[in-house]
């Protein structure tokens, strides 16, 4: 039986449920057989989930966390959003966080890790996409997953 192509989970704003939902889309790629796609994918995913948490539902758990994770045949897809106000994300993509600053090296990670980043206007959703290695050249998803 293979595994689903797709991780959609809505979760509260807090904490534990951020990591039970890393743990889970860690396993959920190591069952897919893209266990060297953990850490990249934690990393953009936590941020994401992170960002939401903190900014967008001010930590305040009645609020909900949307997430979808897709393989396609070349691309994994990452979708995070929340309802929260959002931010102006284009004046963050030149900013560089200093070494002892504690905040604002999202977007940092974001390009570092993943290979497409696109956030929808108001910037309460951030679509990632992340090259799987190997994957099929003729992949039919070539954009975010919305």
């Amino acid at each position: 039986m293979k595994p689903p192509r797709r991780l959609t989970l809505s979760i509260s704003a807090t904490p534990a449920a951020v990591d039970r939902l890393c743990a889970q889309a860690d396993s959920w790629l190591v069952t897919g057989g893209l266990g060297t796609e953990s850490f990249p994918v934690a990393m953009l995913l936590r941020e994401s989930l992170n960002n939401s948490l903190l900014h967008g539902c001010d930590s305040v758990p009645e609020r909900l966390i949307r997430c979808d994770i897709r393989r396609g045949r070349k691309w994994l897809h990452i979708t995070v959003e929340d309802d929260g106000p959002g931010f102006d994300w284009s004046a963050r993509l030149d900013c560089r966080a200093g070494i002892e600053e504690c905040h604002g090296r999202g977007v940092q990670i974001y390009q570092l890790y993943a290979d497409a980043v696109e956030f929808n206007r108001r910037g309460n959703r951030v679509c990632l996409r992340r090259r799987i290695p190997g994957g099929d050249s003729h992949d039919d998803s070539s954009s975010p997953a919305t």
